[in-house]
């Protein structure tokens, strides 16, 4: 009579549904340790901190009322170097500038007033998107164009 296993050894069966069930829990093991150890980040961009001393070409209000950002009409000329003060969006703020080019800078924070200022120095051309990364926000960006002024 042949056997499968050596006498004295058991071999467990693992159903479809147990299997299913540990490959699940390794899964969910592997997601939280990459979570809880850094596999995340709640930062923004290395910020031009030289634009804390320059003095804005202009200064443009924009509402982020609604959780929405508000840049439509709002666009520069290149080199310019442009405040925009965010309003009706209290609370903190991590903006970024996507697409940034070399030449362009830019600065955020958050004032006395709860508004939030985002000084800009714009790029030669293109247009410039911004887009606030902290959690809950992903409304809060635009775009504003380069090479036109309003």
């Amino acid at each position: 009579m042949a056997t499968l296993s050596a006498p004295g050894r058991f071999l467990p069966r693992w159903t479809g549904g147990r299997r299913r069930l540990a490959l699940g829990g390794v899964l969910l093991l592997a997601v939280g340790w990459a979570f809880a150890w850094g596999a995340h980040g709640h930062f923004s961009q290395p910020q031009a901190t030289g634009l804390e001393a320059v003095t804005a070409t202009r200064t443009v209000t924009v509402s982020g009322a609604g959780g929405r950002l508000d840049l439509a009409g709002v666009s520069a000329k290149p080199g310019e170097v442009l405040d925009l003060v965010v309003t009706d969006a209290p609370g903190a703020h991590a903006f970024v500038v996507q697409g940034a080019q070399p030449g362009s800078e830019y600065l955020v924070r958050g004032q006395k007033d709860g508004t939030t200022l985002i000084r800009l120095r714009v790029p030669a051309s293109g247009q410039v998107g911004l887009l606030c990364t902290t959690p809950g926000h992903e409304n809060l960006h635009g775009n504003i164009s380069v090479g036109v002024t309003e």
